[in-house]
């Protein structure tokens, strides 16, 4: 214990001796000027900036390479213009507006039902007929059935009844189909004036179509 008191002793007086030589040496003032001036540390302040303000004020960014090229044109700008009818969906709606409105001049004293060729019921498939129709007014097995057209022609057909369907044969149908040149779009009004008779009435498409032009 005595040792260690002697040991502090002896360094308290070293280092008051060392404090007294640098005063008498001036060491103090000259590391004081040598010494670069601290440099004051400044805080800086951020303003807050509301929600999306950034986004409004800055401008965006943009590769070099993308900003030289020319505007490219917006083609949903072309899709929407062209959204609409085609003039021959125009004409499709017409020849069925027709049809219908026939339908209704014809009345109700014989059943009548409106029929739209399709692209495959021209010449190459059965003509499917409404079914609800047939389970009222036609027969319910196959039969032969005439067809009368405008201009009083006649023309028969193989009737055939199925459970889920019923139709006029591909082979019998297609004389009627060409022999009237049925096209795709074209409506049809079949009028039962007879038991196994049907009036028909033919609405063709084509001839509204330059007029949707």
């Amino acid at each position: 214990m005595a040792a260690a008191s002697a040991y502090e002793a002896r360094r308290q007086r070293q280092i008051e001796e060392n404090k007294r030589r640098i005063e008498e040496l001036g060491l103090r003032h000259l590391a004081a000027a040598v010494m670069p001036p601290q440099v004051k540390q400044l805080k800086v302040k951020h303003k807050a900036r509301a929600p999306g303000a950034a986004a409004a004020t800055a401008p965006p960014r943009r590769s070099g390479r993308v900003a030289k090229l020319p505007e490219q044109p917006d083609y949903r700008e072309n899709i929407k213009k062209n959204i609409g009818p085609t003039a021959v969906e125009r004409s499709h709606a017409i020849a069925k507006a027709k049809a219908t409105e026939l339908k209704g001049k014809l009345g109700a004293d014989y059943p009548t039902f409106v029929k739209t060729i399709s692209q495959y019921s021209v010449t190459t498939t059965a003509l499917g007929l409404p079914r609800q129709f047939c389970r009222e007014h036609l027969p319910k097995h196959g039969e032969v059935i005439t067809l009368v057209d405008e201009d009083d022609k006649e023309f028969d057909v193989q009737y055939y009844k199925a459970p889920n369907d019923c139709t006029f044969s591909i082979k019998s149908w297609r004389g009627f189909a060409i022999d009237h040149k049925l096209d795709y779009g074209d409506c049809l009004v079949f009028q039962l004036i007879q038991r196994r008779k049907f009036k028909v009435y033919i609405m063709k498409a084509g001839s509204w179509l330059k007029m949707t032009n």
